[in-house]
């Protein structure tokens, strides 16, 4: 596009008539002779437009046609720098108003706008806003489509709070799980699904929930045998002991079944980073830390 069309375009993006962008600096005759090419702008005038149609005055000044990959480099730094600092709304916002939410998305900022979803989905469901929950945790499994990076993460935190949301209105949770488990290409495991809720229960103080999805559960699974007791334990205030459960976990013989599931390999590996501080036993927690810190990097959990 030519200066003009850029001009032009980025003004009927933004709703703007040519008498909303002249304001008080330029007439609406110059915007028009501006956009039709029968004029240049100074450059006071081109950093005016570039201010009032919120782009980079540079933007006008390269052969780059698409501002939003134009735009994409910077804005997606600064939504991970406020991803970083918990404002996942305002990240989100940020990619929206660049056009970056939508067909002009990337792997990066899908991946991203996944993890702010789930977050801002999770917020709303802790305020009570189920509807508004449900609508974010499906905006997270859209994005999740969009992305071929790591998002096992947030797509299992999403699918799980769509299922317990479907609980809540009567529906069957089984859908979102074959979702889950479909996009891992793994057979259907609802036990699977009742000992994430199971966690999320017990960590939540629900324990008559949490005790209803545990004696559904049909344990033969070595693995969700050992990790019941160990978060019953550990609400009960019994860290030690529950500490001591979950190193089994870790043995050689049960490590293939976490490391193969990257949820459970996060939340156990958190899980014995917060037991270890509670017993003072720094060294063993720092160590976790840093392996909990290596998964969030892998899996991009913030």
């Amino acid at each position: 596009m030519t200066l003009g069309e850029k001009i032009r375009h980025r003004r009927k993006q933004l709703g703007m008539t040519q008498a909303d962008l002249s304001g008080e600096y330029i007439t609406r005759n110059m915007i028009s002779r501006l956009e039709t090419g029968d004029i240049g702008p100074s450059l006071d005038t081109l950093r005016y437009l570039a201010d009032r149609l919120s782009v980079p005055a540079g933007y006008f000044l390269t052969e780059e046609d698409d501002l939003t990959a134009f735009l994409r480099p910077a804005a997606t730094k600064e939504a991970r720098a406020l991803m970083e600092s918990g404002k996942w709304n305002d990240a989100y916002e940020l990619f929206a108003r660049n056009g970056m939410d939508g067909d002009k998305t990337d792997n990066e900022c899908a991946m991203l706008l996944c993890d702010c979803a789930v977050h801002i989905g999770q917020n709303a469901y802790a305020a009570g806003d189920t509807t508004g929950a449900n609508l974010w945790f499906d905006r997270a499994l859209s994005y999740a489509e969009m992305t071929s990076y790591h998002t096992e993460v947030p797509l299992g935190t999403a699918l799980l709070y769509k299922a317990l949301l479907a609980e809540m209105t009567g529906e069957t949770p089984v859908p979102y799980l074959e979702t889950y488990v479909s996009s891992l290409g793994r057979a259907v495991d609802v036990e699977r699904y009742l000992l994430l809720r199971f966690f999320y229960d017990m960590e939540h103080g629900d324990t008559d929930r949490a005790a209803r999805a545990a004696s559904i559960l049909e344990i033969e699974n070595p693995l969700y045998k050992t990790l019941i007791p160990v978060w019953q334990k550990a609400a009960a205030g019994e860290s030690a002991a529950a500490r001591e459960l979950l190193m089994r976990v870790f043995s050689e013989e049960m490590r293939p079944y976490v490391e193969n599931d990257p949820i459970l390999a996060y939340r156990c590996v958190k899980k014995m980073e917060q037991l270890s501080a509670a017993l003072d036993d720094y060294k063993t927690a720092y160590e976790y830390a840093a392996k909990r810190a290596q998964l969030e990097k892998r899996y991009h959990i913030q």
